[in-house]
């Protein structure tokens, strides 16, 4: 058969704008192809750095009674930490150290640890208490973060540390066992019971308000063995006091709040930038309400259409909030940065116009601490614990998108009240340090050593 002839196609028809893009989208190609370090380093260019002068460390209103040799159970200590439990640990520790008590501080995990003088940290396979040993956890994961189901592993993880720690031999006697949060309730416990010395238990949150009221039941065992057996208990916040107390049935009586505190910024910015910057910084969690924070800016940039908003955290809501953020609309104009350093994190608060922090709750909030610390106006949901010491901040409900837009578009809109409220949030975050935070911890250990002698802690 004859070969069909073929039809040539059509010629395509090029655009108007042939050999050329808008200058939109070939501004939006560029930003995505760049990596995150360069967008970090863009954001920091404008700053030029200004030491402060060094500011004497605010010494105790009395000395201890004695020094003390404190056991303490946490679950990350820096530089590798995901959180605010992280940096109270090191605080705390390092004043504790300042004021002459020495801690051992027990960890679920081998690690490049921050060293401070006075502290031994030490973790299953470092050393061996003398009657069992016990392995490192096999999967490591941060505080804050969620086990997939109840057969993941992860809580086996955390019996193995549980052992470990009720098994541990010190080779200096104890006066007190301290545990941060459930990881070391059960094996804390148990150690203080063997060791015949009071427990003391602080909590930075609860598994009502990480699970936001869908607790594990594991979980949620482990914080009320610890409730019921402390001899005192720490709360970050009054708001968390009244949690503890409603909800586990916990005694008044026995609870302290004692707050978090910042340290003055290492460097201090003067700020000229080109485009203004609405910053989150923390987890991306669903307690955290980034949601809220997106939406808020959906509203502010059409008004304001040089703004950025930046983005800096990891978790399980990333790729929700990169869909949601594309949905809005907002994406060429929000960064998400992924996990940041700690350098990164101090320049991009030294960076940032306004600070958002936008929890839907929130036991604490040291990030939105730091913000005002570093001189950022500082926008707070009404159900974070630092609202309760944060009086030169806006407080917004948390399901209220207007009013964070309408707070937003203020702060940007108006330079003497974004410095004001800057200069008078920095004085307020400064007030009260991470030694007066100490000292208020080392009077709860007397307070639960004089209980425990008496008979009456528990």
């Amino acid at each position: 058969m004859p070969e069909r002839a073929r039809t040539p196609a059509p010629a395509r028809k090029r655009p108007a704008h042939r050999g050329r893009r808008p200058a939109k989208l070939a501004r939006v190609e560029r930003d995505r192809r760049k990596s995150r370090r360069t967008r970090l380093a863009e954001l920091s260019e404008p700053l030029q750095w200004v030491r402060p002068a060094e500011a004497a460390a605010p010494a105790p209103t009395r000395a201890p009674p004695r020094r003390l040799h404190v056991l303490m159970v946490g679950w990350e200590f820096p530089p590798s930490h995901s959180g605010g439990l992280g940096v109270h640990s090191y605080e705390l520790v390092r004043e504790l150290s300042r004021m002459g008590h020495r801690v051992s501080f027990l960890l679920p995990y081998a690690g490049e640890y921050t060293q401070v003088p006075g502290v031994e940290i030490l973790w299953p396979g470092a050393v061996r208490p003398r009657r069992a040993g016990a392995a490192a956890p096999g999967r490591r994961l941060g505080a804050y973060d969620r086990p997939l189901s109840p057969s993941d592993g992860f809580l086996e993880s955390v019996g193995s540390f549980t052992e470990w720690v009720a098994r541990f031999e010190s080779e200096v006697p104890v006066d007190v066992v301290h545990v941060h949060d459930w990881f070391g309730t059960e094996g804390g416990s148990r150690l203080a019971r063997r060791l015949r010395r009071p427990l003391v238990f602080t909590v930075h949150s609860t598994e009502y308000d990480r699970s936001l009221g869908h607790p594990w039941q594991e979980i949620l065992e482990r914080e009320q063995l610890g409730l019921r057996q402390a001899d005192r208990v720490i709360a970050v916040s009054k708001h968390l006091k009244q949690q503890l107390v409603e909800r586990y049935g916990a005694r008044a009586d026995r609870i302290k709040v004692i707050y978090n505190a910042v340290r003055a910024p290492e460097r201090v910015a003067r700020i000229s930038p080109e485009r203004p910057t609405v910053l989150y910084l923390g987890r991306l969690a669903a307690m955290k309400g980034v949601d809220t924070f997106l939406r808020a800016a959906a509203q502010v940039a059409p008004q304001l259409p040089d703004v950025l908003f930046v983005v800096a955290g990891e978790g399980p809501e990333y790729p929700r909030l990169l869909a949601l953020a594309a949905h809005l609309g907002i994406a060429d104009r929000t960064l998400f940065l992924g996990r940041v350093t700690d350098e990164e994190r101090t320049s991009l608060l030294a960076r940032a116009d306004v600070f958002v922090l936008p929890s839907v709750v929130e036991p604490f909030g040291i990030a939105a601490l730091e913000a005002m610390a570093s001189g950022v106006p500082t926008i707070l949901s009404k159900t974070s614990g630092v609202a309760e010491v944060a009086g030169h901040a806006f407080a917004v409900d948390f399901w209220d998108i207007d009013e964070y837009a309408s707070r937003m578009a203020e702060l940007l809109s108006y330079p003497a009240l974004r410095h004001t409220m800057g200069d008078l949030g920095r004085i307020q975050a400064l007030t009260t340090g991470w030694a007066e935070r100490a000292f208020e911890t080392v009077t709860v250990y007397f307070d639960a050593i004089a209980g425990h002698r008496a008979g009456s802690g528990r």
